[in-house]
């Protein structure tokens, strides 16, 4: 497995708030299964990041396409970068 790191923008702030439940459970699905390590709005809010543990990027882009805040045009601009963990990786 390979460990993946997601950023992107909210596009639409009140269509966040509206489907912010939908997201947080998908992704809360994910974390359970060992998919999602962590995620979270970063910055002044504007922008969010999620950790991935995923075999390979078109995973993460399958798993991204289908997040209810892409659906929803909530999360946009959206990049996708693996990460070579030196430290805590196990």
């Amino acid at each position: 497995m390979s460990y993946w790191v997601l950023e992107y923008r909210y596009a639409d702030m009140d269509a966040r708030a509206r489907v912010r439940p939908e997201h947080v459970a998908y992704l809360t699905r994910l974390h359970e299964q060992g998919t999602v390590l962590f995620g979270g709005p970063i910055d002044d809010g504007l922008r969010a990041m999620v950790l991935f543990r995923a075999p390979d990027e078109q995973t993460v882009r399958d798993i991204v396409a289908a997040d209810p805040f892409t659906l929803a045009g909530v999360g946009v601009d959206h990049v996708i970068r693996p990460w070579q963990v030196a430290i805590g990786a196990s």
